[in-house]
C-alpha cells in the first residue's frame, strides 16, 4: 500500500466512523432499546422482574346454583387470560417509538397513560383516585446497556474489518 493509498483509506475510515457515530449507531441503539422494551410486554415484566398481576386475572370463587364452588378469573373470557398491560388493543406496547437525532436517540411512548403505568401513580382515572402500581416497561437497565454495547461493537467491527 502506497502512502497515497493509505491516506485515502484513512479518509474513508474517518468518513465511515463519522457517519456511524452521528446517525447509524444512534439508530441501531434506539431500535434495539425499542425492541427490548416491546419484549417486556410479552414477558410481562421489566427485564426479568415480573409486574404485579392485574385484578382482572385474579381467581375468585363463585357459588353456582347447584351450590358448588367454581373458580374463575374476575374477568370473563379472553380478558381473564390476556397479558398484563396489553388490554384489548395492545396499544401501549405498540406505542413505543424511537426518535433519532444526530449523535443520539430517544425511545418513548406518546400515549397519555404510559407514564402512569411505567412509573405508577395514586391519582389516575376520571376521579383521580385510582391507584396504578408501577409496571415499568421503559427505562435504564444493565441488560439493555449490554445489548446496545454489543450492537455498537458489531457495527464498529464491520467498519474496521473492511
Amino acid at each position: 500500500m502506497t502512502p497515497e493509498q493509505f491516506n485515502k483509506h484513512l479518509a474513508q475510515m474517518k468518513m465511515k466512523i463519522s457517519k456511524a457515530i452521528s446517525s447509524d449507531i444512534p439508530k441501531l441503539a434506539g431500535n434495539e432499546a425499542a425492541r427490548l422494551f416491546r419484549k417486556n410486554f410479552q414477558e410481562e415484566g421489566f427485564f426479568g422482574k415480573r409486574w404485579k398481576d392485574v385484578n382482572r386475572r385474579r381467581v375468585v370463587s363463585v357459588k353456582t346454583k347447584s351450590r358448588k364452588i367454581k373458580y374463575r378469573t374476575r374477568a370473563k373470557g379472553a380478558d381473564g387470560r390476556r397479558k398484563i398491560l396489553t388490554g384489548r388493543t395492545a396499544n401501549l406496547g405498540r406505542s413505543i417509538k424511537v426518535k433519532v437525532r444526530v449523535g443520539g436517540a430517544t425511545v418513548y411512548s406518546d400515549l397519555p397513560y404510559s407514564a402512569a403505568h411505567n412509573e405508577g401513580t395514586n391519582n389516575a382515572g376520571r376521579g383521580h383516585n385510582t391507584k396504578i402500581p408501577k409496571r415499568q416497561f421503559i427505562g435504564k437497565q444493565k441488560v439493555l446497556d449490554k445489548a446496545i454495547k454489543d450492537k455498537i461493537e458489531t457495527a464498529l467491527n464491520k467498519i474496521f474489518n473492511t
